[in-house]
């Protein structure tokens, strides 16, 4: 039996597409391998109309947009390239969402954390909720990994290499209103009229490339460049005294995407994504995670 799909297209009078992301019998949205195929052919479906004018991806969960990963599928990876494989495959579908032909818009309400957040990198803009539950993020260094699918090279593009580094080192999590000034998303309005915001992003177009901050601009140059991935290293080592490797590993594949390219970057991203899942750190880090979640559930 065919599984039912996470995503479901209803097209619009206007020819506006929105995709509703709602995993059946969870909580909340999290990523799965088999979403890949699920996705491409909802976009599939949606570019058979020949009017199209643009996407809007939004939840169907009351208090998440997508909150991650599902974790449990890189547990079951044996190998690094098993868990490569997997990053590769995610970046795929970025890709594609990426090059569509018409404006993709974002609308997020509530988490989007980790592999949701590289999801909504991938559109042309991104529109969230001024409510409390709205939380912005790239978490995975806390579980021993970097963003997997595309993170590593298109924050950095979007925000700037500094206040990347700052938010992928960090794992912090922010709300509406500082992911709008830092320029993670364009816009924070109500949850009421969150939907028909992104709409009228859609009616816009595509967007350009983001215009960085004069200080993020500032760094671009290579002697700048340079001294801040020889400091952001050294403060790193400092706080981790080498018992994290993830840190580096982000430091390091965010370098190879600005120097190199970002084909380079991203071929980096998956093969220190594949090294890092099987690392001891990573799966301590990631059976914390398991008892801590279980622990939430317990009642009392």
């Amino acid at each position: 039996m065919t599984p039912t799909s996470a995503f479901h297209l209803q097209m619009r009078p206007d020819n506006i597409g929105v995709i509703t992301i709602n995993v059946p019998g969870e909580k909340i949205n999290t990523l799965k391998a088999e979403f890949a195929a699920q996705m491409m052919a909802t976009i599939a479906e949606a570019r058979r109309n020949a009017q199209l004018v643009g996407l809007v991806l939004i939840s169907g969960k009351p208090d998440s947009f997508i909150a991650g990963a599902d974790i449990s599928m890189i547990d079951r990876c044996r190998s690094v390239e098993e868990a490569a494989g997997l990053s590769r495959q995610g970046q795929e579908v970025m890709a594609s969402l990426a090059a569509l032909p018409v404006p993709l818009v974002a609308a997020i309400h509530g988490a989007c954390l980790g592999g949701g957040l590289e999801l909504a990198l991938a559109c042309d803009a991104r529109i969230c909720s001024l409510d409390d539950k709205t939380r912005l993020g790239l978490p995975e260094v806390q579980l021993g990994l970097l963003p997997g699918t595309g993170g590593t090279q298109r924050l950095p593009r979007l925000i700037g290499v500094s206040e990347a580094l700052t938010l992928m080192l960090s794992g912090k999590t922010l709300r509406a209103e500082q992911a709008r000034r830092l320029g993670l998303v364009d816009e924070a309005v109500p949850q009421a009229i969150l939907l028909q915001s992104a709409i009228e992003r859609v009616l816009k177009g595509k967007a350009g490339p983001a215009t960085l901050p004069t200080r993020e601009r500032l760094i671009q140059a290579p002697l700048a460049r340079h001294a801040l991935f020889a400091f952001a290293k050294r403060q790193t080592r400092q706080k981790t005294q080498g018992n994290y490797p993830a840190a580096e590993r982000i430091i390091e594949v965010v370098r190879i995407g600005l120097e190199q390219g970002a084909r380079s970057g991203f071929d980096a991203e998956a093969r220190a994504f594949g090294e890092l899942a099987m690392t001891p750190e990573s799966a301590a880090l990631r059976s914390l995670f398991f008892a801590t979640t279980a622990m939430k559930k317990e009642p009392g």
